[in-house]
């Protein structure tokens, strides 16, 4: 396997790493670890520091 073998292989990873968080939600807090309550409207929370999906997830580059 070559360099450029190993980076395509890399970038397809990453690829696969984007899509899946952003169509999976989360099943625990992102800030701490604590698993995430379900709440109205099918919000999910977390019951230690009040983190919410979706309102507060992480946007990455091209989200707006």
């Amino acid at each position: 396997m070559s360099n450029y073998d190993t980076l395509i292989a890399i970038l397809i990873d990453a690829r696969k790493e984007y899509v899946n968080d952003r169509t999976v939600p989360p099943v625990a807090c992102p800030n701490d670890g604590t698993p995430l309550l379900g709440g109205p409207g099918g919000v999910l929370y977390c019951p230690f520091d009040g983190w919410q999906y979706p309102r507060d997830r992480r946007l990455g580059l091209g989200d707006y």
